[in-house]
């Protein structure tokens, strides 16, 4: 299907724009949850709208990459039935409504994926890639700030039951709100670093909003931005000195080393503090009460325990259920939440759930568009090194590892909707901005 220019400019303006609707879709969502207690919210409604237009967007919009893009599409949809039909005869128990729901919300971040990789490698205007930035830093702001006011006024959710301390603010689950936060502080700090003064203030907050959480991955995601931030703000100034295009204030490497200090400082003192030693407790570590010469003992099972926070024996079951599983389960998957005979539980470690739901043959064409934007990233790594020296390139690289560090031992980004879009962005930017480098 062939659109005009000016069609085709106004699409890629009402993608871009929701990505600045996120923050409010959450915060409807959690209010239509809490207290209307009703599934089916606005929220879900407008993203799965988007999944819609997204999807007819990349098969019939005629561009570079529209025939890759259905195939790709065409082979997904193919799997899917696949994997419905093969667990619809094979699990003990059989949930249509789940297991739909399930690929739903892994499919997105795939469309999100390539959605936004044509929108930024099928236009020559960096305008759009420039705004998308800019945008996902304006709705973590919005997220951060939102956190703040909850905090400030006392009427944030709790993040836990059972005494560990933290909130969410008005958002609905802690896990989500942290991962978006974590996956864009990186790039809320490149525009406090290269625009305005008042940026640092909003960073503040979404820095209030990673620790009010009261998790590790939000600790982790500050320390981690302000150190990557010092480093490469450092390497900046060294590099352009006084240059007039790219001059960076010497202040801020004191502003960036001031904040990473009083992070670490302020760090026994926050829910994060509580919660780890109340975590430790449970597993029969106290440190209070070790004689200061004879270090407490630390079992490999409780460090598992400390990083995985429990997820480990859900991955042993999942591991159980593959291993009986039939071959065609091998290959194409078992499903959402696997062959159990009981209650349904996820591992929440995004990679292990995608494997053991989609099987062999499955993962590799799910995950088929990511790698083969991480292939653009690796050979720009290796043919124009500088490329990853620059602020913003660095920034947004740690953003993604963010990201898929979260995915990876914490889940809730590539099967949460609301927190994969993000990475979608912040990956298919730097991957076309790659390509378009190796192309100069």
């Amino acid at each position: 299907m062939k659109i005009s220019h000016s069609a085709f400019s106004q699409l890629n303006h009402v993608f871009l724009l929701f990505i600045l609707l996120q923050p409010l879709l959450d915060l409807f969502t959690s209010l239509s949850l809490r207290l209307i207690g009703n599934d089916l919210t606005f929220g879900l409604l407008i993203r799965v709208l988007f999944l819609g237009a997204a999807g007819l967007y990349l098969v019939l919009v005629r561009n570079q990459e529209q025939k890759k893009n259905l195939i790709y599409f065409t082979l997904v949809v193919v799997l899917f039935l696949l994997n419905i039909v093969i667990n619809y005869t094979s699990k003990p128990i059989f949930l249509p409504m789940e297991e739909g729901k399930f690929l739903i919300k892994i499919i997105y971040f795939n469309v999100a994926l390539c959605l936004y990789y044509v929108l930024f490698t099928t236009t020559d205007k960096s305008l759009w890639r420039e705004s998308a930035l800019r945008y996902v830093a304006y709705a973590v702001f919005l997220i951060g700030a939102l956190m703040t006011a909850a905090g400030l006024t006392g009427t944030g959710f709790a993040s836990y039951e059972g005494g560990k301390m933290g909130h969410v603010g008005w958002f609905y689950a802690g896990n989500e709100i942290g991962a978006i936060m974590a996956i864009g502080i990186p790039v809320c700090l490149l525009l406090a670093i290269k625009k305005s003064k008042w940026y640092w203030l909003l960073l503040l907050c979404v820095g209030y909003g990673l620790l009010a959480l009261g998790t590790k991955v939000g600790l982790g995601a500050i320390v981690i931005t302000l150190l990557i931030g010092l480093v490469f703000t450092v390497l900046h100034v060294w590099r352009f000195g006084k240059a007039s295009t790219n001059d960076l204030p010497k202040s801020r490497i004191v502003i960036l080393a001031v904040l990473l200090v009083g992070t670490i400082l302020i760090t026994p003192f926050t829910p994060l503090a509580h919660n780890m030693n109340m975590h430790l407790s449970w597993l029969g570590i106290n440190y209070e009460e070790e004689e200061v010469i004879e270090a407490p003992v630390v079992t490999e099972e409780q460090v598992q325990n400390i990083v995985y926070s429990g997820r480990e024996k859900y991955w042993e079951d999942y591991q159980a259920y593959f291993s009986e599983a039939p071959l065609s389960q091998k290959l194409f998957g078992m499903g959402y939440a696997g062959n159990y005979n009981e209650e349904a539980k996820m591992i929440e470690m995004d990679f292990h759930d995608i494997f053991y739901s989609l099987g062999i043959i499955g993962s590799v064409l799910y995950f088929g568009p990511f790698l083969y934007m991480v292939y653009q990233l690796v050979r720009t790594l290796i043919k124009r090194f500088s490329f990853y020296l620059d602020i913003e390139n660095a920034l947004v690289s740690a953003g993604i590892l963010l990201g898929l560090g979260i995915s990876f031992t914490a889940g809730h980004v590539l099967t949460a909707p609301g927190v994969s879009l993000y990475l979608a962005v912040l990956v298919a930017f730097l991957a076309a901005k790659a390509k378009r480098e190796l192309e100069s």
